[in-house]
């Protein structure tokens, strides 16, 4: 239960109800009583005492109220506001939240003080600005009742706003005094020293520590008792901009085009250009991905200032649009600027670079790079600044940044462990004067907790089982797929893309793919599928038309699948080949790298069989289990929405997927726009997406009936939103089917609404040398159960780690049951959340979160593919975008209009435009529900 997810009981609560107050989610209705119990840390450590007296909270206004943070951290720091605290509030009884917060322990009058800079820095007021001088005025608030902590621990209070604030006060007073020695982000700390590792010459990534304070259960499993107040630490993994001399940061910034690192090179790259459809001149591509620097503070190093600390923040870099400046640009040579004698009190003009050289005798190396343009203090050159140090890399990693990054971040738990402690001994809990004066202890010693290691299940193939034990993983070699495609693959064919191979390497992949096809049990009828080459200059849809009618003429019959071999990971290509077949065609694909297709290894061409199997309507494999799993006709959904990189134009994405078998193996999947950054799935898609899928599930699975029970597994909420998830979306869900089928039916369905997230900072830490319950990595064992310590202190929540990790710590999936209508016992709904994560239709391996959510993600992310825009708009998400989005941002201020999207998105209409569906009506109703009620998104 995390600070900045706490939710709010938004009813009234009266003086009789105060001490029974029912809860707004499931209570636990008991513990796991199966597997075997085992004990493991978790990084998790208990805060043994709180602050329970009052606290006074107070609101800062600086000067008008919306001064820059620059200012409001120097009035804070200014010798007046100080000294006045001091005398209010002695000691370290003072809390700042850096902007607009103030806590003390003691109680003081409404403060207005006056800071004048002027005379703080001993010198006179400016002779045309006037003095410099502002006001700092802080008023009381409102009184932190501490005691409400407790009070909701035992029970006798709900959770309202006043535990919200208390929460909040103690969240700031862990931050307070790291946060004067480290570098604060959000919630983790990195040191200001030079314990940098660089990922490339342009990004660091540092280790430092995360922290946060949360409600946990209040009773002790094993081991020292708990208060219910704890503070969850882990490793935090940030990138920052390596410390180095700005042009030198640049150039590498901008390598793309000059991997020799040339700056001769780099000044060419930097140059105008001018656009060959409008002939206007604007800036180059490289110029563009300069501006990424604004906002970075630097320190400069001429001559003269060789010991000034004083930082300065890059606003941009010089660009003028006149005709003097279109050959080479504005640099320190061709810029002027006005130079004042302040002993003639006269003016003159001077180009930057004769100014350094007149100034400081300094010959520019550089001149011909643009100049760093600042807020006030003017221009500099590039080569007499440096960055300064812990400034966060805020862009998206290339792809061998992000390699090294993974390198960087992956620790084995023993690591793990001792990067955690090493981020307890940065904190200095027992050293903290703001802990010691409130009266706040920490227990240093993780967490014990006992736990459960469940059962792991057989894993059943066509006529045979499998018994993965606790190594999490299996061999598909000599395994036969429990459900082959049920129609013979007879119509189908291949496409190169771009001539990015040859037939001959192509028919090697197609022999070795349906060997392992039909050693997997596979049907292949057709074993000399047709090889397409995409024409030059044969655009797509022609493309995809054109190869469909080539194989379907071959067989005589309607493709079932095309294989695509693409030349890289071009994935707007790749979007539109998916968009063109599902769309146009209501037919499955599947693509595949021309690296991989010219290896033709065995274990890759398994790894596609199991996909294009699940694609043609086959089963992979299914846990074996001694009954049927439920006792009643029952159906499970699971829902997600995915969100577009920032200042995209696309909408959410909301995905939900339907079982469609009783082992609950195969799931069907419905998409659909969800407006703009909306999580919450609309009244309008929860009918379009469910109702058809629901309708097809009572003829093909529930035999003419629906279902009894149905589970609803939810993805991405935070806590705050567990109430829209209960009275929006499942009151949505029930309403729906009241409309359709009638409240005797759909009122007779019962509901377990679950919600499971990886966005923690838990960790299971077996005991050292404990071989019963870590692998050989020190990993916690697949289906290791957390129950206690870690969990919510009354509700239905647990934690349970389903995988096993390849590299690094696992991470555990943390589920909160949000309704049981049903009141599964708990033995059963862990067990078959547990058991369920082997039955992943394209793994090896048990998934670590639960399959039917695992895969309405996939549906998610691959339902941009299906947007209702032409191919001729490019590219409406990643880099490629942000580019286009930046041409038009410039060319529209050479114009002097507005551009028409915002990096806020506040231009974005509010309703998004639907997607194109999956099939058109010219296919038929046959194909269309064929392709909707199978895996095309797997």
């Amino acid at each position: 239960m995390e600070p900045e997810n706490f939710r709010l009981r938004t009813q009234e609560v009266t003086d009789d109800a105060k001490y029974n107050f029912p809860s707004d989610l499931p209570l636990r209705p008991g513990i796991n009583t199966t597997g075997k119990a085992i004990q493991i840390r978790v990084n998790q450590f208990k805060v043994t005492k709180w602050p329970e007296r009052d606290i006074y909270q107070y609101d800062i206004n600086v000067g008008n109220g919306a001064e820059k943070r620059g200012k409001i951290m120097a009035v804070w720091m200014s010798r007046a506001v100080q000294e006045r605290l001091k005398q209010v509030s002695p000691g370290n009884s003072i809390l700042w939240d850096g902007n607009k917060l103030l806590w003390s322990s003691t109680q003081f009058q409404e403060q207005r003080i006056l800071v004048d800079f002027d005379a703080e820095k001993g010198r006179q007021p400016h002779p045309q600005k006037g003095p410099d001088t502002c006001y700092c005025i802080i008023r009381p608030s409102k009184k932190i009742r501490m005691g409400v902590i407790q009070g909701y621990l035992s029970k006798q209070m709900p959770f309202d706003n006043s535990i919200l604030e208390a929460i909040s006060f103690l969240d700031h007073l862990m931050r307070q005094w790291p946060s004067q020695a480290y570098t604060l982000i959000k919630r983790s700390f990195y040191t200001k020293g030079n314990v940098a590792t660089p990922l490339d010459n342009v990004v660091v990534a540092m280790k430092g520590v995360y922290s946060s304070i949360r409600l946990c259960n209040p009773k002790s499993s094993v081991g020292q008792p708990s208060t219910g107040l704890a503070l969850n630490v882990d490793v935090a993994n940030g990138t920052f901009w390596a410390p180095q001399d700005v042009h030198q940061a640049a150039r590498n910034f901008c390598r793309d085009r000059n991997r020799q690192l040339s700056y001769t090179v780099f000044r060419d790259l930097l140059k105008p250009v001018k656009d060959p459809k409008t002939g206007v001149v604007t800036q180059s591509e490289d110029f563009k991905n300069l501006r990424k620097l604004a906002k970075l503070k630097f320190r400069v190093k001429h001559r003269g200032k060789a010991d000034d600390n004083k930082t300065y923040t890059i606003k941009k870099f010089t660009w003028e649009s006149g005709s003097a400046y279109h050959n080479e640009g504005a640099h320190a040579k061709n810029t002027l600027f006005k130079l004042r004698n302040r002993q003639t009190n006269s003016e003159e003009e001077i180009t930057v670079y004769n100014y350094f050289k007149r100034t400081y005798n300094i010959d520019l190396q550089f001149w011909y790079l643009p100049l760093i343009v600042t807020e006030r203090a003017g221009m500099f050159p590039m080569e007499l600044c440096h960055l300064i140090p812990n400034q966060r890399y805020n862009f998206k990693l290339s792809p061998d940044q992000t390699s090294a990054m993974i390198k960087f971040a992956v620790t084995r738990p023993k690591q793990r462990i001792e990067s955690i402690n090493h981020g307890v001994g940065m904190l200095k809990w027992n050293e903290d004067p703001y802990l010691k004066h409130f009266g706040m202890n920490i227990d240093p010693n993780m967490t014990l907790t006992a736990a459960r290691l469940l059962q792991n299940p057989e894993v059943q193939f066509a006529g045979k089982k499998l018994n993965p034990g606790t190594q999490g993983r299996w061999d598909l070699r000599g395994q036969k797929f429990f459900l082959p495609n049920p129609e013979p693959l007879k119509s189908w064919g291949i496409v190169i893309m771009q001539g990015c191979t040859n037939e001959q390497v192509v028919k090697n992949f197609i022999n070795v793919f349906i060997q392992t096809y039909i050693g997997h049990g596979g049907k292949v009828e057709n074993r000399n599928p047709v090889i397409y080459n995409q024409g030059r200059g044969e655009d797509i849809p022609t493309c995809v038309s054109n190869a469909r009618n080539a194989a379907g003429n071959q067989a005589k019959f309607l493709p079932q699948i095309m294989f695509y071999v693409l030349g890289g990971r071009d994935s707007f290509m790749y979007e539109r080949l998916k968009k063109n077949t599902e769309c146009r065609f209501a037919m499955v694909s599947q693509c595949v790298n021309v690296a991989h297709v010219q290896k033709a290894q065995p274990q890759y061409c398994s790894n596609v069989c199991m996909k294009v199997n699940a694609k043609l309507g086959g089963t992979t494999s299914k846990v074996v289990s001694s009954k049927n799993w439920f006792s009643v006709p029952t159906m499970i959904l699971g829902a997600d929405v995915s969100h577009p990189s920032p200042g995209s134009p696309q909408a959410s994405m909301a995905a939900l997927t339907m079982s469609f078998d009783q082992n609950a193996c195969r799931y069907a999947a419905a998409v659909q726009t969800n407006g703009h950054r909306v999580e919450m799935i609309t009244p309008a898609n929860i009918r379009s997406m469910m109702l058809p899928l629901f309708e097809q599930w009572i003829t093909k699975v529930g035999g003419g009936r629906g279902p009894s029970h149905i589970y609803y597994f939810r993805d991405g909420v935070s806590e705050g939103q567990y109430a829209h998830v209960l009275n929006n979306e499942l009151a949505d869900m029930k309403e729906a089917l009241v409309e359709k089928y009638g409240a005797p039916v759909a009122g007779g369905i019962k509901w377990t609404v679950i919600v499971c997230t990886k966005r923690h900072h838990i960790r299971f830490f077996p005991k050292d040398g404990d071989s019963q319950a870590a692998d050989r990595n020190a990993n916690a064992l697949p289906g290791t159960l957390v129950e206690s310590d870690v969990t919510h202190p009354f509700e239905y929540d647990f934690y349970l780690s389903a995988h096993s990790a390849i590299q690094g710590t696992a991470r555990p999936v943390h589920y909160h049951v949000l309704q049981d209508e049903a009141k599964v016992p708990v033995n059963d709904l862990q067990k078959m959340i547990y058991q369920f994560s082997y039955q992943y239709m394209r793994s090896t391996t048990p998934v670590s979160l639960f399959p039917a959510v695992y895969y309405a993600h996939l549906a998610s992310n691959r339902a941009r593919a299906h947007e209702s825009t032409p191919a001729s708009e490019g590219p409406r998400g990643g880099q490629k975008f942000e580019e286009a989005r930046q041409d038009a941002a410039i060319r529209a201020a050479v114009r002097g209009t507005q551009p028409g999207s915002s990096q806020t998105g506040s231009s974005l209409p509010t309703e998004a435009a639907p997607l194109v569906p999956l099939g058109n009506p010219d296919q038929g109703p046959e194909l269309i529900h064929k392709i909707r009620n199978g895996m095309w998104y797997i």
